[in-house]
């Protein structure tokens, strides 16, 4: 009886929690076109591209929707509940409050397992491709990422340091290079090129135009030139520049690697270490608003349709808005990355508990 009566209560969640996230998701789309519209009519490109560019958007509207729809779920049910006379007659059948509330948090924490999965995998690479779209095709912003660096100067590991004039990280390509291998603190070897490219199969730097001087300490340095040379420098190139990080185009696992380039160089890293806790918070978004949606349920004792409509897209943008403000915090250090990403979560899981002793749930 218990198992019958929880999958009937879960059953009434994934009804409107689909709906909500359709609808949502196409409000947010329709706005992002109407953004957009203008730089796509200047530029000329075509309606496939424009396509494609909303097609690539979905999933990153999906993951951000989703809190949203799940409060919406939550309310719908409950309230479904209350009108029809189920809610009374599992008090009277003996049920807590909190006991016909949890079938619906454990859809929560099922969607929010989905969202995590979506976030992690499908969505952050579309959402790129989306804004490579928006900043090349319509734009014609080439190198919005930054990739292309003049005079940089690196470490190739042990005793090797390369020079380059320019280095395209689009491209994988160095031009006026020059890389100098010590040993024992004396220089062994000096190898200049015209230009290299970075060869995956072989991963290392092809040098173009290439002149090698050996230094052997004994007679006079031996020079040979080559119109190809497979250098010792084995860094790839997404290890020696990193790109104008799009927070909702890179995965919990690319915010670690790129953590770890940042902290082999010593550069600050207070945006990623931010953005790092905000994706891991992210799913807890469901099941907290869940409980914001339990909450006003039973305060409200139900409320109509449009209320319950009203109240998760003010609840959910409020929401939105202070993970917004709580990495920005982040970003600017004033406060700890892992604060930062928690404390939306945190103070609305605190209200919500609040408004469920306040309605006697629990």
């Amino acid at each position: 009886m218990k198992k019958i009566f929880f999958r009937y209560i879960a059953r009434s969640f994934w009804a409107p929690f689909g709906f909500g996230l359709a609808v949502f998701c196409l409000l947010l789309l329709f706005g992002s076109l109407f953004d957009t519209l203008n730089f796509f009519i200047r530029s000329g490109a075509g309606a496939g591209v424009f396509f494609r560019y909303v097609l690539y958007q979905t999933p990153y509207f999906m993951v951000k929707i989703a809190p949203i729809a799940t409060l919406l779920a939550v309310l719908f049910s409950l309230g479904g509940m209350m009108a029809r006379g189920e809610w009374k007659a599992g008090l009277a059948g003996g049920w807590r409050p909190f006991d016909m509330i949890k079938p619906l948090l454990a859809c929560s924490l099922l969607a929010g397992a989905g969202q995590f999965l979506l976030q992690e995998t499908v969505a952050p690479e579309l959402f790129l491709r989306s804004t490579h779209l928006y900043e090349e095709k319509m734009r014609g912003r080439e190198d919005w990422q930054r990739l292309v660096k003049k005079n940089v100067a690196f470490s190739s590991g042990g005793e090797t340091f390369v020079t380059a004039a320019l280095f395209d990280g689009r491209r994988k390509t160095m031009a006026g290079l020059v890389a100098n291998t010590y040993r024992g603190g004396r220089l062994w070897l000096e190898a200049s090129a015209g230009s290299a490219r970075w060869d995956p199969g072989e991963k290392r730097w092809i040098f173009s135009r290439a002149v090698v001087t050996t230094f052997s300490g004994e007679g006079s340095p031996r020079t040979e030139r080559f119109a190809e040379y497979a250098s010792a420098v084995a860094v790839p190139p997404e290890d020696l520049v990193l790109e104008r990080l799009v927070p909702d185009g890179v995965s919990t696992r690319d915010v670690l690697r790129r953590l770890s380039l940042l902290k082999a160089v010593g550069a600050p890293s207070s945006e990623e270490s931010t953005l790092l806790w905000v994706k891991l918070a992210a799913p807890l978004a469901n099941p907290v608003m869940a409980l914001i949606g339990a909450a006003m349920a039973m305060l409200m004792r139900g409320g109509n349709r449009l209320f319950s409509v009203g109240f998760a897209v003010g609840a959910g943008f409020l929401f939105w808005a202070m993970i917004i403000m709580g990495q920005e915090a982040g970003n600017a250090e004033l406060l700890p990355p892992l604060a930062a990403g928690l404390a939306p979560a945190g103070f609305f899981a605190l209200a919500s508990l609040w408004g469920l002793r306040r309605a006697r749930a629990i």
